[in-house]
């Protein structure tokens, strides 16, 4: 029985440690503290990244009932005692999962961004060997085994809902859209912290803000930066930002002809993409990512993916390719660079347009907190979230 008075709402993102999950955490936490009035007692549990990237933020973590830092990975926070935090709470809002645990003591809320779960037999998959295609498979059946145990899910565009109520497992439980924003900090360039980054030549700078998974498909860099030298007489230098143990991994010709600037903050990134010409992002699967929302806010020319999952969230606003064509890619970041100076502004200032329409960054803290608050005291399933 839930006890009397506010409903007791624990935000869980100590499973987070890298990329965009870690910013989006970061925001939504960062607005829910600048909130006048909060009818919960919302307590926060975050991993080391997420707090490091709410101290660069200054988020006054005061307003809430309790605060802690703690890491969990994977199945190992079966065994580590995730669930021991969510006592006495009346919900568990985990921003993204799947949340392990043993014991269900409370209703949960979980954030769904498992592409590979929703769309089997991607072109990420037909790349992998066997072993890792084994591996890959068992792993997504026992997150969606997870997954299924959400008393909710939060999905960040249509498609994705769409995709759950084709899986077995996924298809009965309620899901929400929540549309994701470009966080506050872009606006407000005293808040940029710098970038360490230090250009190898004379080049555009063409850039990624992303994790070197698979299916962000960034092995083809170097191939598509000697086609844009060899057969557009284009000078381009491209940028990621790889954990350490991900740029030892690349081969010696990737770390020769590209340069890693290293995982960033959330206050970096706008200072990131204010060092580039352009953003380049060549992902074959994806639910939703922030970087191209991220970089029309910025007026940088985006190259993207010409799939759903793309064309979705920025519609005409992006220089599409095909993904498993380098010479489509070099052809993408051509096309726009020979326009004439008034023609990619109007390219920039129409995109910038069209990403305003986005939500902001506290319509979806607010949105997160209310699905949160209606969990406990209900509401019809399904409710899209602005």
């Amino acid at each position: 029985m839930r006890h009397e008075g506010p409903p007791r709402i624990l935000i869980n993102g100590s499973n987070l440690h890298v990329g965009g999950a870690v910013a989006v955490a970061t925001s939504v936490i960062q607005h829910l503290s600048d909130m006048a009035r909060i009818d919960a007692e919302v307590s926060l549990l975050v991993s080391t990244s997420v707090h490091a990237n709410l101290v660069a933020m200054k988020t006054d973590v005061s307003r809430f009932i309790h605060y802690e830092v703690a890491d969990f990975f994977g199945i190992d926070a079966m065994w580590h005692g995730l669930d021991k935090h969510f006592v006495d709470q009346d919900v568990v809002f985990t921003v993204f999962g799947p949340a392990y645990f043993l014991r269900k003591r409370t209703r949960h809320v979980v954030g769904f961004a498992q592409p590979i779960i929703i769309y089997p037999g991607s072109p990420v998959e037909k790349r992998m060997r066997l072993t890792d295609w084994l591996r890959q498979r068992s792993k997504s059946l026992l997150q969606e085994a997870f997954f299924a145990r959400a008393d909710e899910l939060i999905v960040e565009l249509e498609h994705v809902k769409v995709g759950l109520s084709k899986r077995p497992l996924l298809r009965r439980i309620p899901a929400s859209v929540v549309y994701s924003a470009v966080d506050s900090v872009f606006e407000d360039r005293s808040r940029w912290l710098p970038v360490n980054l230090v250009p190898q030549g004379q080049g555009l700078k063409l850039g990624i803000i992303s994790r070197n998974y698979l299916h962000k498909n960034l092995a083809c860099l170097p191939q598509v930066k000697e086609v844009l030298a060899t057969r557009f007489g284009l000078a381009v230098e491209f940028f990621v930002t790889f954990p350490d143990e991900e740029w030892a991994g690349c081969s010696a010709e990737f770390r020769q002809q590209i340069v890693n600037v290293g995982p960033l903050k959330l206050a970096q990134c706008p200072t990131f993409y204010s060092r580039m010409d352009g953003v380049f992002f060549p992902s074959m699967l994806e639910c939703f990512s922030a970087v191209p929302i991220e970089a029309m806010r910025m007026r940088r020319p985006l190259f993207a993916s010409d799939l759903p999952f793309i064309k979705d969230c920025c519609h005409e606003h992006a220089n599409y390719f095909d993904p498993l064509s380098v010479e489509s890619m070099a052809t993408a970041v051509s096309s726009y660079f020979k326009l004439d100076e008034s023609a990619q502004a109007e390219w920039l200032r129409c995109a910038h347009e069209f990403v305003q329409g986005y939500p902001g960054p506290q319509e979806r803290a607010e949105s997160y907190l209310r699905i949160a608050m209606d969990a406990v005291t209900g509401r019809p399933p399904g409710f899209a979230a602005p």
